[in-house]
């Protein structure tokens, strides 16, 4: 069974700091494995064969299916992490992480291959991701990463 705990501590901390409404966990949804759901915005985790999968859910609860798919539970954490705090952070004027890396490029260590307009599949080792740009660049720089590490780089300059 996934622990969830990390994830579930890291939505409550960050949705809180971006004054979310409502802010809730959930193991019960119907269609995922959990559910992060506020009145705001809401992730809901799937897994569908090999991959874990998001979907998301605006403030007007428009969905959109698919997200983001990684091949592992830790990628998704770490993708989770990144842009929760992404968010909260530009909710509360931090200066925003996500432009630095963009700037650079892909990371040169994934190899990132489009595989539909604006579409990336990125590959390091037996990792693999896709994503929509821009995150698919920003999140080539945290693949190899350890999630201790995003979890360091996105409290920089809040705490």
């Amino acid at each position: 069974m996934t622990d969830y705990s990390r994830l579930t501590s890291s939505w409550s901390y960050w949705a809180n700091l971006a004054h979310f409404q409502n802010v809730s966990v959930s193991t019960s949804c119907e269609d995922c494995s959990i559910r992060f759901a506020s009145s705001d915005y809401s992730v809901h985790l799937r897994t569908e064969d090999t991959w874990w999968i998001i979907d998301t859910v605006d403030d007007r609860g428009q969905r959109n299916a698919d997200a983001a798919k990684f091949s592992d539970y830790e990628l998704t954490e770490k993708y989770l992490i990144w842009t929760w705090a992404s968010l909260a952070r530009s909710a509360i004027g931090a200066p925003p992480l996500g432009p630095g890396l963009y700037s650079q490029g892909f990371a040169p260590a994934v190899d990132a291959v489009e595989i539909r307009a604006g579409i990336y599949e990125l590959q390091m080792g037996e990792e693999r991701a896709v994503l929509v740009e821009p995150y698919a660049t920003i999140f080539s720089h945290l693949l190899g990463k350890p999630v201790i590490e995003i979890e360091q780089m996105v409290r920089q300059g809040i705490e």
